[in-house]
């Protein structure tokens, strides 16, 4: 659904100007932004239960004000409801930003791997003199 960009986690220098095209962050920033961007996706999984909740309800009454107002609503099964628009994008905006997080974390799980080898290849470096 949407282009694929290369999102990389640079720690020095050297990873910045080997990384491609596309999001470069330093591993803090990517915390932080990761952090955020829960947070946000908390959020968009609440609405999306309260869009659903709304998309389900039922007439309260059958005269035709109320009728035709929650038709315009929720929808009559044929045509969508303004709830359901709504529902539609609420979707849209968390399958982004899950994506996006998705991204981040493992960007950040390739930088914590490298940092844990390289840890490990200097305490080796040290052991062998």
């Amino acid at each position: 659904m949407w282009e694929d960009t290369a999102f990389t986690v640079a720690a020095t220098q050297d990873d910045k100007a080997s990384a491609p095209d596309g999001f470069v962050l330093e591993p803090d920033e990517a915390r932080m932004l990761l952090t955020k961007l829960t947070g946000v996706q908390q959020k968009l999984k609440k609405m999306q239960a309260k869009a659903a909740y709304l998309c389900s309800m039922r007439t309260p009454s059958q005269d035709p004000s109320t009728a035709a107002a929650h038709k315009a609503m929720i929808g009559n099964g044929q045509g969508l409801g303004a709830y359901d628009y709504g529902g539609g994008h609420i979707d849209l905006q968390l399958e982004y930003i899950t994506e996006l997080v998705e991204r981040i974390q493992k960007a950040l799980g390739v930088t914590v791997a490298s940092d844990e080898d390289q840890g490990g290849l200097i305490t080796g470096a040290g052991k062998s003199e």
